[in-house]
């Protein structure tokens, strides 16, 4: 144990001496390091039972990091790996964007078609508990062990919601495919969907093939769906802005203290640049980052319209040093900047704020409040506002709330519904039609068949509590069989037809197109 300290304390001098030629800037800037040696020397002298260095540096590395801001991390053999397989390839577990905030495990998004998703895990959930036993304080390698595991192996998870009573979601680890595009399709005959998920190492590649089979479909209309997108590889968001710019214009530019972190992204022109095609780009409170640079330079250029909820606020770049083969930090080293120059980032100063208000139902600033906001033109002229995040062009909330008995029944382990569609889908296995389908199922579907299917197989449910969520429960139900008949974009095709916000984004493409002329 002595050698292992003596490394440590002489790794730790060996920094000094690098550093030092800054201390004659600011000759007091590292005299806690040695207070920091003798704390170390207490411990490995004093301490009840034999300290695991190791185990103390990480902590230590990884605690300075959290007091610079939310997005400094330390990440250790067990994260590295994590990194690696998000970036590339997949992995078996419950499917969930996390961080480990106040000592709790904090959803940052779900990931699309995963377990957690499909049981209605939301951005802002803090899981409290894991097969009953208490998160608080967790390790993010302890969260790997206990939420990763086979597919088919389940994990009950305990969930605290702002506004309502902690819950419990039992999960069914499954395969978790970390596609970029999680579904592209023609809404109509003029208008293509394409929902992103995240930005990873071939979300350009699988975006432009999208892409390139709706425009050969027909579209002439673009709606992105950047909802509850975390973020993910910058060069990935500006290849795609840059299909749609046709200028040398600057897509971003980023400042930070040091000369290396400042840097003016620009377009490059073009003559297959998408420059005729309206967008309206669609964000709420999940959606950051690289989301976030995309919404905001579509709207600072004009070159679409951004509708929704104020987005999350990550506006920083972090770079990733690796410390050794197994171990490496990200640090922050810059800040975004739209071309007009309002800043993404949200303020990380004001503590706990910083994640717990993904949750609060009135985030949205009234106008008076908004035009206390740094104010910022785009191209031709529109304002748009600063203090982190991107406000979008029309707010759009979807304030639909479900009796809690109809979010049992739709994310039940048990899974009702998709039983139920089972015990009909022969009536439909024939259609060729999406629209002769959508049609038929509508008309012949109805509450009394699926209540009394639902006691003969003593599942605990009464007519009283889904008679007031009836539409959306039987989208559901429809979207369930158009999965069974055609395939997983047509689920989804049919859910978008219950999504308020989307159908809210379609009477917005007559503005969109007045943006390019």
């Amino acid at each position: 144990m002595f050698r292992n300290m003596t490394i440590f304390v002489c790794f730790l001098l060996a920094i000094i001496l690098l550093i030092g030629s800054n201390q004659s800037q600011n000759p007091n800037k590292f005299d806690k390091l040695n207070s920091f040696f003798k704390v170390m020397r207490l411990i490995d002298d004093k301490y009840v039972e034999d300290p695991n260095v190791s185990e103390l540096t990480e902590g230590a590395i990884s605690g300075m990091l959290n007091k610079l801001d939310p997005h400094s991390i330390y990440i250790n053999k067990g994260d590295y790996q994590q990194t690696e397989e998000e970036m590339q390839g997949e992995f078996e577990g419950i499917g969930v964007e996390f961080s480990i905030i106040d000592d709790y495990i904090t959803v940052i998004s779900p990931i699309i078609d995963g377990p957690s998703y499909k049981a209605g895990i939301q951005s802002g959930d803090q899981i409290i508990k894991i097969n009953g036993e208490s998160a608080y304080q967790i390790t993010t390698s302890d969260v790997l062990k206990k939420l990763k595991g086979p597919k088919g192996t389940k994990v009950t998870v305990t969930i605290q919601r702002s506004g309502v009573e902690q819950f419990d979601r039992t999960l069914i680890r499954d395969k978790i495919p970390l596609k970029s595009v999680s579904t592209y399709f023609m809404l109509d005959k003029d208008v293509g969907y394409i929902k992103l998920s995240k930005f990873s190492r071939k979300t350009f590649n699988e975006f432009y093939d999208a892409f390139d089979e709706l425009e050969n479909n027909g579209m002439n209309k673009l709606l992105l769906d950047l909802r509850n997108n975390p973020g993910g590889l910058l060069d990935q968001a500006i290849n795609m802005l840059d299909m749609f710019i046709s200028s040398n214009d600057t897509l971003l530019y980023t400042k930070g203290r040091i000369p290396d972190s400042n840097s003016v992204i620009r377009a490059n022109h073009s003559r297959f640049d998408k420059n005729k095609l309206p967008i309206i780009s669609i964000i709420n409170r999940g959606s950051a980052s690289a989301s976030e640079i995309i919404s905001g330079t579509l709207q600072d250029l004009d070159r679409g319209l951004v509708i929704g909820e104020t987005s999350f606020g990550k506006g920083s770049v972090q770079q990733h040093y690796d410390l050794d083969d197994s171990t490496a930090v990200r640090i922050t080293v810059a800040k975004f900047y739209t071309p007009s120059g309002r800043s993404i980032q949200r303020d990380f100063n004001s503590g706990d704020d910083y994640y717990n208000n993904l949750n609060i139902d009135n985030r949205e600033l009234s106008d008076s409040l908004k035009n206390a906001l740094p104010q910022f033109k785009t191209r031709k002229g529109r304002t748009v506002y600063g203090g982190g995040g991107i406000t979008p062009d029309i707010y759009f909330q979807d304030t639909t709330k479900l009796s809690e008995k109809t979010v049992d029944l739709i994310y039940s382990p048990q899974r009702p519904i998709f039983n139920y569609t089972e015990s009909i889908k022969g009536d439909y296995l024939n259609s060729t039609n999406y629209d002769f389908f959508i049609t038929g199922a509508s008309e012949a579907i109805n509450i009394i068949d699926f209540i009394n299917w639902l006691k003969d197989n003593d599942y605990n449910y009464i007519q009283l509590d889904i008679d007031k969520d009836w539409n959306h429960i039987k989208n559901r139900i429809i979207a369930e069989l158009a999965n069974k008949v055609f395939d997983r974009k047509f689920y989804y095709k049919t859910l978008i037809m219950n999504d308020k916000t989307i159908l809210e984004a379609l009477n917005y493409f007559d503005e969109a197109k007045t943006l390019l002329n």
